[in-house]
């Protein structure tokens, strides 16, 4: 079932910089139930439109960076860190930064974090 739906930005934004399960809750609330197909069909933002958003709301950005520590915990899972003073976007895999991607922006490297799986 291919549903045709329409969320407004400013409403997919605020979710977003709310992490990835915000954004779901409201593609579920929108479509009435549980997401049964690729939610990046219900996505209209970019990551570029988010990073602007960013700019405008920085402690949005800021709350998404994670420590060294917290980073290296996890597993298969994207992260955004503080490296050699840039901000780092990477996978982590076991304990390892794989896919580095640097940024001197925090909003552009939030942006890439929030929207890892596009």
């Amino acid at each position: 079932m291919n549903q045709k739906i329409e969320i407004s930005k400013t409403e997919q934004l605020e979710a977003l910089t709310d992490g990835l399960q915000a954004f779901y809750r409201v593609v579920e609330k929108h479509i009435g139930g549980p997401i049964r197909t690729d939610f990046r069909q219900f996505a209209t933002v970019t990551k570029t439109e988010l990073a602007e958003y960013l700019k405008s709301h920085p402690l949005l950005a800021e709350k998404h960076v994670m420590s060294e520590e917290e980073a290296l915990r996890l597993h298969d899972h994207p992260a955004l860190l503080t490296e050699n003073g840039k901000w780092l976007v990477c996978w982590i895999d076991r304990g390892t930064k794989t896919n580095k991607a640097y940024f001197d922006d925090l909003p552009e490297a939030a942006a890439n974090f929030l929207m890892a799986y596009w």
